[in-house]
Formats: structure tokens, C-alpha cells, sequence
């Protein structure tokens, strides 16, 4: 299984072309920069309780652990600095192992059905297969690979500690309606869940 770090946030509205610019022309080629982290995906909210969702993709989980990759943590830049103390809010960030489920061709709308309390890896997938739609063209499940007393970051200490998921299903489509429509059927399963979908955006890979 390869390994993913989704961000799920909201963003202050008096500075989101600054936020705009960094993410585009800064962060994402930084982060795609440490060895091992691939490919990188920007959503924006269709309906959410956050507008905003971001994952990158690397080979294994520990990556996202890694001597380079937490050197970029504690050593942010000066845009990056700007944005965590005064732009990003509302953070949700996890570090998952990822593992396909279904599919091969991927779609520009998406579904996380994202899990606070542990909950069996089996109960998402039978959910998928029993749930899935004509237009869901992908999906995957995520679970959390998150250290335990793993020491805060300088970029964490700027924005404010960050909540966490145990697991995720994460779906992808071909069209926002089935999208939309997915998530009211996630939302009378799930009760506890945080569940979302997202458009994307912006897209970058090595």
C-alpha cells in the first residue's frame, strides 16, 4: 500500500489570492520536491463543512515521517509562515496508507466519507460495494498511519493543532450530481462521520 496526506481546511476569505499563489506556485512544487512524494490534488468544495481539500500521494506512508519532509515542516517560508497564522483554519490532517478499490479511470469530482472513531476496515469496503453508482468511476479506502507523541511542527504551531481521522473512504466521479447525491446516502449511513465532496481543482505530479 502506498501512502497519502489529505488536508481538509478552510481558509480565511480576506486572503485567498494569497492563498491561491502560494498553493500554485509555491507549496506544491516545494512538497513534490522531498523524494518519494509523487503527485499532489487540490479540491475545492462543492458541499462540505470545509472548502477546501488537498492530498498528496507518495510511495509509502513513511515518507510523510521522513528527515527531508519534516525539515520542511520546521523550516516553513515566508509565504508559508503568512499562511498558516493567518489564512488556513479549521485543519484536518492525517497521514493514511492507501489502497484501491475499484477502477482505474479517475474522475474530477470527489466523495470523503472521513471516520473519527475506529471502525472496521471491512464495514467501508462492503459500503462501497453495495453503495457504488453507474458514474463512480474510483475509489480507495484510507487508513491512518499517524505516530502517536509525534512532535509538533513549526507549521502546526503556527496554525493550531490539527484534528485527525482514524480512516477514510475516499470516492471519485464523473459528474458532481452522482457526487452530491452519494454523500446524502453516506450521510444516513455514517452518523459520526465528516463527509464532503469536492471538485478538483489543481493537479500536479513528478
Amino acid at each position: 500500500m502506498s501512502g497519502l496526506l489529505a488536508i481538509w481546511n478552510n481558509a480565511n476569505k480576506n486572503f485567498l489570492n494569497e492563498y491561491e499563489d502560494w498553493y500554485n506556485n509555491e507549496h506544491l512544487f516545494e512538497r513534490l520536491s522531498v523524494q518519494n512524494i509523487n503527485f499532489a490534488r487540490r479540491f475545492k468544495s462543492l458541499k462540505s463543512n470545509y472548502n477546501y481539500f488537498t492530498s498528496y500521494e507518495a510511495k509509502t506512508s513513511e515518507t510523510f515521517f521522513s528527515a527531508d519532509y519534516i525539515n520542511k515542516l520546521n523550516n516553513p517560508t515566508k509565504k508559508t509562515k503568512f499562511v498558516m497564522e493567518f489564512v488556513f483554519k479549521d485543519m484536518s490532517r492525517t497521514v493514511f496508507t492507501r489502497k484501491p478499490i475499484n477502477g482505474s479511470i479517475r474522475g474530477s469530482f470527489c466523495l470523503t466519507i472521513a471516520i473519527k472513531d475506529n471502525l472496521k476496515e471491512e464495514v467501508l469496503i462492503e459500503y462501497e460495494k453495495k453503495n457504488r453508482c453507474q458514474n463512480q468511476v474510483y475509489s480507495e479506502i484510507w487508513l491512518s498511519r499517524e505516530i502517536n507523541k509525534f512532535k509538533i511542527s513549526k507549521e502546526e504551531s503556527l496554525r493550531g493543532k490539527d484534528n485527525k481521522f482514524t480512516s477514510c473512504l475516499y470516492l471519485e466521479f464523473s459528474n458532481a450530481n452522482d457526487a452530491i447525491f452519494s454523500m446524502g446516502n453516506a450521510e444516513k449511513f455514517f452518523l459520526d462521520a465528516d463527509i464532503g465532496t469536492y471538485q478538483l481543482i489543481s493537479y500536479l505530479c513528478k
